[in-house]
């Protein structure tokens, strides 16, 4: 299990792409048994415009938040898990994702 926290930068979503704003962004994500748990605390994401790609042995995401901030996230899975049992739910104050193995 990991908690951290992490920069994130401006995006051509409305900010200057040659400047980088720094936040604090705090995120948790595990992967147990049959499950891969992503959860990032941001306000005011834009699920509209958030990319979530996801195989059997990678995640990556994008996740769109606040004015003009973009969190990335990309990791190598430690297990095959199946893509198609997967679902992604974004709530008011953070995104979520789970993945099952196969």
């Amino acid at each position: 299990r990991q908690s951290t926290e992490a920069v994130v930068s401006t995006q051509s979503t409305g900010g200057d792409p040659n400047v980088q704003k720094v936040a604090e962004c705090r995120y948790d994500w595990h992967q147990t048994g049959d499950t891969v748990n992503f959860t990032a605390y941001l306000k005011n994401v834009k699920p509209e415009i958030c990319t979530v790609n996801c195989n059997p042995v990678k995640l990556q995401l994008e996740i769109y938040f606040g004015e003009d901030q973009v969190f990335s996230f990309n990791k190598i899975l430690c297990g095959i898990i199946d893509p198609e049992k997967s679902k992604v739910i974004f709530a008011k104050t953070k995104s979520r994702g789970f993945d099952e193995k196969s």
